[in-house]
């Protein structure tokens, strides 16, 4: 039986959302025609690959692509912005939750290349007339750029923006309000509606919401506390109702969050880690499309992943090494981890970008497209990313503690450590 959410206290308070920790990318597959977009109809924004997993490619940046597809696709949604809090993956997290379901994760991908650019967290609520609407978080997975930029467009779009507001002082709240205020002066904003959700102390917000609205004419509505998940749904959703007008009965949410997603007709099961067909490094960087695979994708066996534990111990092993990650390139995915931090997603997603963007330093001075290394050293930090001998786009990324000379030391040792054999892996 769920855990019931009125229970669940809000995380602590925070003078600035910090970078939630990246997401493991989901494996890319090929589908056939566009009905394989998502189920419900081609007015959502990405190609489903999973129960949970949502992807999309683009060929400009994140924010321009996805704000595109917005324009395009003209799709109703709500958008949770955390506002010196941690607040908002929280609440996604007791609505799905409640019906045993998942977070579901929008990837943005890089077109031809493969490489996840920022991964966004949502749930689909289901609306009386059977359509749903998605309720975004702006914590969401991406360089510091990129992220800003993508707020501003998910908050810009939406039907209805809730700022999830923490304990801060006047100061500090204005702020960090100050780049929406920014955005809502600048026209276009197509948003008309903004809600801001207190989770403490709310004394300063009738102020700050009449800044927001300036000249706008948006309408800045201010909530009583929410001191519980539940609290937050009700208002949420009970705004949601009322901006539906007459078509309130179509189109309303359930405002209790113990009922607002349905439940799954069984529950979903952990998702596997899947082998996928790699290909050549210097295939995968090319700037071409991905190729179909030869075979569908499989689980990974356990002596597969030994294999690869087995190594990457081996090569952590090596003086100076404190972390190491074997990750496959194609789809960021990591086959295995030893040592300290950094985590094997970080890692692995990092590692794939470092790669993207010396590929792309290649082909632009008109380079050889072999598969590359990369040594970065910082100070008495260094990284290495080292190609894996006989696995075409598998790479071993490895951080290193100390001189200068350990990279060196390093390169030498792994050249002796032998990799799996490429028929058992």
């Amino acid at each position: 039986m769920p855990r019931s959410q009125d229970d669940l206290p809000w995380p602590p308070p925070a003078y600035r959302p910090s970078r939630n920790a990246e997401l493991l990318a989901p494996a890319t597959q090929i589908v056939r025609d566009r009905e394989d977009y998502l189920g419900q109809g081609l007015r959502d924004v990405g190609r489903r690959i999973a129960d949970d997993q949502v992807e999309l490619f683009v060929s400009t940046d994140p924010a321009s692509a996805l704000q595109q597809q917005f324009e395009r696709q003209a799709p109703q949604f709500i958008t949770l912005h955390d506002v010196g809090t941690k607040a908002s993956l929280h609440l996604l997290g007791a609505l799905a939750g409640a019906a045993g379901a998942r977070v579901q994760r929008l990837t943005i991908r890089r077109q031809g290349h493969g490489v996840a650019l920022a991964v966004v967290q949502f749930v689909e609520v289901p609306l009386a007339d059977g359509n749903h609407v998605r309720i975004y978080s702006t914590d969401l997975t991406a360089d510091t750029q990129t992220r800003q930029a993508l707020a501003l467009v998910l908050l810009g779009r939406s039907r209805l923006g809730v700022l999830m507001i923490g304990e801060l002082p006047a100061h500090a709240l204005q702020s960090l309000l100050q780049p929406l205020q920014d955005a809502i002066a600048r026209a276009p904003w197509p948003n008309r509606d903004l809600l801001l959700l207190p989770l403490a102390s709310a004394g300063t917000l009738a102020a700050q919401a009449a800044r927001l609205v300036g000249t706008s004419g948006i309408a800045v509505r201010v909530t009583p506390l929410a001191a519980r998940p539940n609290d937050a749904w009700s208002f949420i959703s009970g705004t949601w109702n009322r901006m539906s007008g007459h078509g309130a009965a179509q189109t309303a949410l359930n405002t209790d969050i113990e009922q607002a997603l349905p439940t799954p007709p069984v529950p979903l099961p952990e998702a596997p880690t899947m082998a996928m067909d790699l290909m050549p490094a210097s295939s995968a960087m090319s700037g071409s499309r991905l190729a179909a695979p030869s075979a569908p994708a499989r689980p990974v066996a356990a002596p597969v992943a030994a294999l690869w534990a087995d190594y990457v111990q081996r090569c952590v092993g090596v003086k100076s090494a404190v972390s190491g990650c074997i990750f496959d390139l194609g789809s960021q995915r990591a086959l295995a981890h030893a040592g300290s931090t950094p985590p094997p997603e970080r890692l692995a997603s990092q590692g794939a970008l470092l790669l993207d963007a010396m590929a792309g330093a290649a082909r632009t001075l008109g380079l050889a497209s072999a598969p590359p290394q990369a040594a970065i050293s910082y100070d008495q930090q260094h990284l290495l990313l080292y190609p894996v001998r006989g696995h075409p786009g598998v790479v071993l990324h490895l951080v290193l503690q100390g001189t200068a000379n350990a990279l060196t030391l390093a390169r030498m040792q792994l050249e002796r450590i032998t990799p799996p054999p490429s028929g058992a892996v």
